[in-house]
């Protein structure tokens, strides 16, 4: 049972306050129409400033370089570490009242708990949290002859094959891109390789020299060289990469599974809607089946140079915890329209939030609490190099997926970055 949420009392906003409030671009009506009701219950504005999601960390970069008086904005927990030791963003202990925080402490779960309080203060709230899934077009692999989605690569490689010779033009989607992204994935290939954990306690990396990740990429390469990955996903946005799946040009992907809500929407998912359903991600090897999944977090936070750290608090408490109401108002609204997933458990026992998940989550949204049981938050991020390592790896996986570089080298060559940054960053 959840205790009756108490209504968040409103100080009386400085007049003429205006709040700078930094995302990468999603949902952008959505957020506008969303924030009209912060705006008129409290009296102030907001300015909803974005760009692209493959822009946004070297945007807020720039602004930070120059001091700029940034209210709140959106934190991946792939940068927290960094913008936290640079002194980009500062923590809300002195402005969130104590029982705010110990109510919200109560309330998170997981990971989003572990972000918001990292390292013993407190950051934000989360704009949204979940776990990189795989998933794949059900209709499609029972008409290629296949009753089961793969747990192996070798079975993952026979359907790839069997659904191209189909027709299905792309059977295996590698979107998105971008440099964080493409960490991500080669972070959850060494948790596919059975590696886990990844670094050691002297982040030392652990995957040199492994069998099973380089079969992984030989797949990888494989696929490339069939023609059976589409290169636009390098570069392509989500809107894209919906598109494919819906035109079933597309059969797997491995990415967040709030995908699933325009997949298997009629309205957007084409000929796929009511066919994408999650699977548990398979291994290289069949002992290390069902691999485990990167969980992962998004914070709203106030920047050093935050003019209105009250009016702030006020705004993130809005877009990622109570409103005025006590209610988890946008959390709930963001999973009902997007299907983007929320740090609070009680949630979960809402009946809208059920109702609505039936339709969309597939198999079944129970699914989901299992695959997050089996979830691991993201090795790689809690370092302050992790965002230079991105970038520096991102064309070695890239080159190397394309077929231009060697699994096993560029094995190497992304653990020696690593130790490389490691050592400029701290001297060891």
């Amino acid at each position: 049972p959840t205790a009756t949420p108490k209504p968040t009392p409103a100080p009386t906003p400085k007049p003429g306050v205006t709040l700078d409030f930094w995302r990468w671009s999603y949902a952008s009506d959505f957020v506008s129409e969303c924030l009209k009701r912060f705006e008129k219950h409290y009296n102030i504005k907001v300015n909803q400033l974005e760009v692209s999601s493959a822009e946004y960390h070297s945007k807020m970069l720039s602004l930070f370089a120059a001091k700029t008086a940034v209210e709140v904005c959106v934190v991946r927990d792939s940068y927290l570490e960094e913008w936290i030791s640079a002194g980009w963003i500062k923590p809300l202990n002195d402005i969130a009242s104590k029982s705010e925080m110990e109510d919200y402490k109560k309330r998170l779960s997981g990971i989003s708990r572990e972000r918001a309080f990292y390292k013993g203060d407190f950051w934000g709230l989360p704009y949204y949290t979940g776990t990189y899934c795989a998933y794949g077009n059900k209709k499609l692999i029972k008409e290629a002859g296949f009753d089961e989605f793969p747990k192996t690569f070798d079975e993952l490689d026979e359907q790839c094959e069997a659904l191209h010779k189909m027709g299905v033009k792309y059977p295996l989607s590698l979107w998105p891109g971008h440099a964080m992204e493409v960490a991500n994935r080669i972070m959850g290939d060494c948790l596919r390789a059975g590696i886990y954990p990844v670094f050691d306690e002297n982040w030392e990396p652990l995957w040199r020299d492994n069998d099973k990740l380089i079969g992984i990429w030989e797949f990888y390469q494989k696929a490339w060289k069939n023609k059976w990955i589409n290169p636009a996903d390098w570069t392509e946005e989500t809107s894209y990469m919906i598109g494919e799946f819906a035109a079933e040009r597309n059969c797997f992907g491995f990415h967040v599974y709030y995908q699933l809500r325009k997949f298997n929407d009629p309205k957007t998912g084409g000929k796929a809607a009511g066919h994408i359903e999650l699977f548990k991600q398979p291994a290289y090897d069949i002992k290390d089946y069902p691999a485990k999944g990167l969980g992962y977090t998004r914070i709203y936070s106030i920047s050093s140079w935050c003019e209105y750290p009250e009016e702030s608090w006020l705004l993130i408490q809005f877009l990622g915890g109570k409103d005025w109401e006590g209610k988890l108002w946008m959390p709930k609204k963001w999973f009902l329209e997007y299907g983007l997933g929320f740090g609070y458990p009680e949630l979960w026992s809402d009946p809208d939030i059920n109702e609505n998940a039936k339709s969309w989550l597939l198999p079944n949204p129970s699914f989901v609490a299992e695959l997050e049981k089996n979830a691991v938050a993201f090795p790689h991020a809690t370092v302050p190099w992790a965002s230079d390592w991105y970038e520096a790896v991102r064309p070695l996986f890239q080159e190397m997926v394309m077929g231009k570089r060697d699994p096993k080298k560029v094995q190497a060559e992304i653990a020696d970055k690593w130790v490389e940054l490691r050592k400029k960053y701290t001297g060891k």
